[in-house]
């Protein structure tokens, strides 16, 4: 895992191509104890099991992060899974460092 740290935020890349159980609990132990706004790259990261998805929905409720450079297979299951509403998701780094272009899926409908 790689940890990046800039002025106001705290960068964290899983190096591995799959986040399972084991990887979760690693990533997110060190998660809680940052105190910095946290960043989570996931530009190496291929797959994530359900373990991920649930822990990550748990975590966000205690404290703020800011995903990016995800892959279309794990936006599209992010998406299905309602973690977009809970999560703040960006395309890039630079986006979630300035805060903007946040990826939203709205779900319209025809009345």
């Amino acid at each position: 895992m790689e940890i990046r740290y800039d002025n106001k935020v705290c960068i964290f890349a899983p190096l591995s191509s799959k986040l399972d159980k084991r990887a979760c609990l690693r990533l997110f132990s060190k998660l809680t104890e940052e105190q910095k706004q946290i960043g989570l790259d996931l530009s190496y990261v291929q797959d994530c099991t359900i373990d991920f998805c649930e822990t990550l929905l748990k975590f966000s409720k205690e404290k703020s992060i800011g995903i990016f450079n995800i892959t279309s297979d794990i936006f599209a299951l992010f998406n299905i899974m309602n973690i977009d509403k809970s999560v703040n998701l960006f395309v890039s780094e630079m986006d979630f460092e300035e805060n903007t272009r946040r990826l939203i899926n709205r779900k319209f409908t025809f009345v």
